[in-house]
């Protein structure tokens, strides 16, 4: 009595056993329970592997001296028909053990790459002395690729092969016995719907010495260019500079006294509209002081020039009588003194 067995793990058959082995189990309702979630630590993202970047050569002739250097890393995006007559691109890699073969001359040199037996980048490389200062560019480069899984899936020609060639435009990259180098992702357009980007791209095709690069001329991607921040500061000092310019041209061609009174309204303002007003009040006063300053003959001064000789001539006259009357002159001198 007051005794529990506890059974786990049971399994049992005890009727019908076959080949020494139990028969297809049928679970007990607390076997059917569901299990609590069991909970485990996530996996740790997995890092995308770094694009693979190759380094080759091409030598001389009969020689181990290489006649050109090159370090690159490219991706490729061509456009091809698929089964479903849908336009795709294929987005590969180059395979950093491609195969270099090329050729080595005074003003060109070329290097192909071939890689999966029938896919290949060409480069070719051209110093023309009289056109690029004896410096090296790109002067062309073509890649051949056949359309077949697995770089083209689903491609509606297995058999068929994508050429393109193009004439990308950078420019002069470096001169003669000097390397060129830009890690910096360079696009070139093969044609509307295909490319092929550079990266970590270094290249000497001329005058390789010791079998090492040269000097190295960095692309200016790579450069470290100024921030915009200047820009601002460019545009702020016209702007201060105009508004100071109308503000102190008036007070050299008005009088003090107008321009003080004229500025003290507008001044509180500080905008550029106090200059306008400035000048509209400073030229009243310039204009009454010209009509005062210079006054013309008007009709008091032309009347006393004429009154004043004629009282004198009266009194002269009259004075001229009274002495003739005291020297007893006759009666002619009294008429004409009545007379006046």
């Amino acid at each position: 009595q007051n005794v529990d067995i506890l059974l786990n793990d049971l399994q049992l058959q005890p009727f019908e056993v076959k080949h020494n082995d139990f028969s297809t189990p049928m679970e007990c309702a607390m076997d059917s329970t569901p299990a609590p979630p069991v909970h485990t630590t996530p996996p740790l993202p997995t890092t995308t592997p770094a694009p693979p970047v190759g380094h080759f050569n091409v030598t001389k002739n009969g020689t181990t001296d290489a006649c050109i250097l090159l370090q690159l890393g490219a991706q490729f995006s061509i456009a091809y028909e698929t089964e479903m007559n849908t336009t795709e691109h294929a987005v590969f890699y180059l395979p950093a053990d491609a195969t270099a073969t090329g050729f080595c001359a005074s003003d060109a040199a070329g290097i192909t790459l071939t890689f999966s037996e029938d896919n290949s980048l060409y480069i070719e490389f051209a110093n023309f002395a009289n056109f690029t200062n004896d410096e090296f560019v790109i002067y062309e480069l073509w890649v051949l690729f056949a359309t077949k899984p697995p770089l083209f899936p689903d491609a509606k020609d297995t058999n068929g092969t994508v050429y393109v060639r193009a004439f990308p435009e950078l420019g002069n990259l470096a001169p003669l016995g000097d390397s060129y180098r830009c890690n910096s992702d360079q696009t070139l357009n093969l044609n509307n719907l295909s490319n092929v980007v550079f990266f970590d791209f270094k290249v000497q095709p001329f005058q390789v010495t010791n079998n090492t690069f040269g000097d190295e001329t960095v692309c200016d991607l790579d450069k470290t260019t100024p921030g915009p921040t200047t820009a601002p500061q460019a545009t702020t000092t016209p702007q201060a500079t105009t508004t100071l310019e109308p503000t102190t041209a008036p007070p050299e061609t008005t009088p003090v006294n107008s321009t003080s009174t004229g500025f003290t309204t507008t001044a509180p303002d500080n905008t550029t509209t106090a200059a306008p007003t400035t000048p509209t009040m400073t030229t009243t006063p310039v204009s009454t002081t010209k009509s005062v300053s210079p006054p013309g003959p008007s009709g008091g001064v032309i009347a006393a020039a004429v009154l004043v000789p004629l009282i004198v001539i009266i009194f002269a006259a009259a004075g001229f009588l009274y002495y003739r009357k005291r020297r007893g002159g006759g009666d002619r001198y009294r008429r004409f003194g009545g007379a006046l």
